[in-house]
């Protein structure tokens, strides 16, 4: 797994070496539309959670559907209170949470309503 992760490094920075050298200027929204789309596809295969930052909002959770027509992720929250449609055009920015993290919340939860419904 390390050496497939260095050789894609490797083939980036000869890539972009080469469009420095040969003064080739790249789009950045194409290559965040890129990363976006990457992250996304990781997450889908691996089922982890993401925190996702777009517009002036940030949202964590469990990709319920990606609609790879209408261009959106459809995200609920780890304690399924809550989903968003967010459109990909807007994302700022996307990673994947822990799983450690995603467990953290979801006990968190069961303990606050134990502590709201105590055993008779």
């Amino acid at each position: 797994m390390e050496i497939l992760a260095m050789k894609k490094f490797l083939k980036m920075l000869i890539d972009k070496t080469n469009d420095f050298l040969n003064d080739k200027k790249t789009d950045p929204l194409l290559e965040n539309s890129n990363r976006v789309q990457e992250m996304i596809d990781l997450a889908l295969r691996k089922k982890s959670g993401i925190h996702v930052i777009f517009l002036d909002r940030s949202f964590t959770g469990d990709i319920l559907k990606y609609d790879q027509d209408r261009q959106q992720l459809i995200v609920k929250n780890f304690r399924k209170s809550m989903s968003i449609i967010i459109r990909i055009a807007d994302i700022k920015r996307i990673s994947l949470v822990p799983n450690t993290i995603k467990r953290a919340q979801q006990t968190s939860v069961s303990l606050k309503d134990k502590s709201k419904n105590p055993p008779s």
